[in-house]
């Protein structure tokens, strides 16, 4: 893993919409739920690095279609240095 430089880490959770537990696809198998179809997407956002942004860190899976998602952060957003009338780069 690359340092963090100012950058600190947080973690934030949200639910993914549940499936009806009768419902089935058109081949008769049950539906993949939403939490893993996220769980799969959310790999290829891991690999995404640039000096300049924040990086997604780790996600995983609770109960109930919950996913908690660990990325990094600053204190400082772009509207705060506007707001300060600094110049940036």
């Amino acid at each position: 893993m690359r340092p963090l430089r100012d950058a600190q880490l947080g973690a934030f959770t949200f639910f993914a919409s549940a499936l009806p537990h009768d419902v089935c696809g058109s081949n008769g198998l049950p539906l993949t739920p939403n939490s893993i179809k996220i769980l799969g997407r959310f790999q290829l956002l891991k690999t995404i690095t640039h000096p300049r942004l924040c990086q997604y860190v780790d996600i995983s899976r609770g109960k109930h279609e919950r996913l908690v998602v660990v990325t990094e952060h600053y204190e400082s957003s772009l509207n705060d240095f506007q707001k300060q009338v600094q110049t940036v780069r």
